[in-house]
């Protein structure tokens, strides 16, 4: 007699600790309990059921769905809504995300499920276009169809701009292969690159006059940019970081358990799903209607909050540059953070949508604590990997094995392959990066580290 779900678990193990907690938020947090540590309470009541239920029995990631479904969120909000802190700061409400994570952990599903809205509705976009084609007659001097896009998988810079202004109200970046995204941006030509990603981060106008019909203009650009990429991989990339805080900009999903699971045999509620995605819809839907921009300012509880949470991050930003770049991004973030709590949450308990509160101001908060922590947690593996005083470093273990102040390529491959550290592309990959050893010529290398 004793199933349902263990009478709720127990009733959330007596709401955990005796009534201090709604029975419902109580088992949303044991059944977060050593598997992630995202702020659930964040979301509307249906989102955190969502994610639960996609976990329970969907094999999905608790920091993957609910950091897809935040940035979903911020992408279909776009330049509807700006939150003005005063009258030379305003913030959009853009976010650079990266699910980070173990080949095989299962990425990909997170981000389909919290895009499903936008990309049905960017199917219908491609269908009215293809049929206004269809139909277009240049003889009778009508002006030919344009394409509207809602997110674009790996589009040129121009050609983003271009499809930005086609769709003012932003453009939500999804590439497939996010590693081959961001070896274009740090690449041989990579700073220019990372520079003009830099101005779309911080909502500068954008202006493109290389030749006549290429020149193009955005005064208010809106990008979010969203995709998953193994661990050592973006430790790799982390490494080589020119330091113009391109990198200060990417918040990082990182669950605590970074492992493949067994597949359940359950399957997902499809009600519950399905009124998922029909309220998504509905956002996207309301927001579509909308044609300028609102700005939202702070109560004056939520300017208090955010004033002295910001002033909090100022001994620490003094003691450590390293804290500094992250600390100073995530300063802004939590505007942002405000901004699509506020939006959204509003929108779906239909509550009007004037100011930013001081109950998003908190949420935001707590969202800045998790991805701080998750900022940590990538240095930590760079660290671990490529730097001199890491003892356990990859790179370190392959030079001492090696035993020679200058070694080859071709030696460093073959011992981190027999040592089972590496194979031949990511050693090659490990040997480019680490600052243990130098180049001295083509294929052959310097190191201090045996001295």
């Amino acid at each position: 007699m004793k199933s349902i779900e263990k009478l709720k678990t127990e009733l959330g193990k007596a709401h955990l600790t005796y009534g201090k907690l709604s029975l419902q938020e109580a088992n949303v947090r044991l059944k977060q309990e050593g598997e992630s540590e995202f702020p659930l309470n964040i979301f509307p009541l249906f989102i955190q059921d969502t994610i639960i239920e996609l976990y329970d029995n969907g094999n999905y990631n608790i920091d993957y769905t609910s950091v897809s479904i935040l940035t979903a969120l911020a992408g279909i909000i776009g330049n509807s809504y700006h939150l003005r802190k005063h009258i030379e700061w305003i913030e959009n409400p853009s976010m650079w995300v990266v699910l980070v994570g173990k080949s095989g952990q299962n990425k990909s599903a997170p981000l389909k499920t919290a895009f499903k809205a936008v990309k049905n509705q960017q199917k219908q976009f491609d269908q009215e276009y293809e049929a206004a084609l269809a139909n277009f007659d240049p003889e009778a001097g009508e002006k030919k169809p344009t394409k509207k896009k809602l997110y674009s998988t790996d589009p040129t810079f121009e050609a983003l701009i271009n499809m930005h202004k086609q769709n003012p109200n932003g453009m939500i970046l999804m590439p497939d292969e996010f590693k081959s995204f961001i070896l274009n941006l740090i690449g041989y030509s990579g700073a220019s690159k990372q520079s003009q990603f830099l101005s779309i981060w911080d909502g500068a106008p954008i202006s493109l006059d290389r030749k006549e019909a290429e020149s193009s203009s955005l005064s208010m650009p809106c990008v979010s940019i969203v995709g998953s990429i193994q661990d050592d991989v973006i430790a790799s990339f982390k490494a080589k970081d020119i330091k113009d805080g391109f990198f200060e900009r990417i918040l990082f999903a990182i669950p605590l358990k970074m492992e493949k699971k067994y597949i359940k045999r359950t399957n997902p509620n499809d009600y519950l799903i399905e009124q998922f995605h029909s309220k998504m819809k509905d956002f996207l839907d309301a927001i579509a209607q909308t044609n300028c921009t609102k700005e939202l300012a702070l109560s004056d509880m939520a300017d208090e909050l955010f004033i002295n949470e910001v002033n909090k991050h100022v001994k620490p930003s003094n003691k450590d540059d390293m804290i500094s770049g992250i600390l100073s991004k995530l300063d802004r973030y939590i505007l942002r953070f405000a901004l699509v709590l506020e939006v959204s949450n509003n929108f779906f308990d239909k509550l009007p949508i004037d100011r930013i509160s001081e109950d998003a101001m908190k949420k935001a908060i707590m969202l800045k604590d998790y991805f701080y922590v998750n900022a940590l947690k990538l240095n930590s593996m760079v660290l671990n990997v490529y730097e001199d005083n890491s003892k356990e470093g990859k790179v370190l273990q392959v030079i001492k094995k090696i035993g020679k102040k200058e070694f080859t390529n071709k030696e460093f491959i073959q011992m981190a392959d027999q040592m089972g550290i590496a194979k031949e592309s990511y050693a090659y990959q490990l040997l480019s990066n680490t600052k243990l050893a130098h180049k001295v010529q083509k294929g052959l290398y310097e190191t201090d580290v045996l001295n």
